[in-house]
């Protein structure tokens, strides 16, 4: 019985080490005039498991600010999934920037609304 708990125990901790606090920000610009771009939905998105098929779990989002900056704070991710920012203009995806790290703080991302 104390075999199973300690594997159990163990299992539990294993798990619990693969996720992290999450904090990133950047700014959302226009591609070609280099204005900020205010109003876009920012997803902060990853795998729920790692391979081909992957089931897209948002980690957190946020409409960019006046100025197009963004903040993401506060969430829980995994540190081994891939993760990547996603950005909509109403119902358009007008731009992505994969493998996004856990606390990026200088992202900027350049899309054509």
């Amino acid at each position: 019985m104390n075999k199973i708990f300690l594997i159990l125990l163990t299992a539990i901790t294993l798990l619990a080490c693969d996720s992290k606090k999450t904090s990133i920000a950047g700014t959302v610009v226009n591609a070609v005039t280099g204005e900020p771009l205010p109003n876009v939905l920012i997803s902060y998105v990853q795998c729920k498991e790692n391979g081909d098929d992957c089931t897209e779990v948002i980690i957190g989002q946020m409409y960019t600010l006046q100025d197009g900056t963004f903040k993401i704070d506060q969430k829980r991710a995994n540190k081994s999934k891939t993760r990547w920012i996603t950005v909509h203009k109403a119902t358009k995806k007008i731009g992505q920037v994969d493998n996004v790290g856990l606390t990026d703080k200088s992202i900027t991302i350049a899309v054509t609304p």
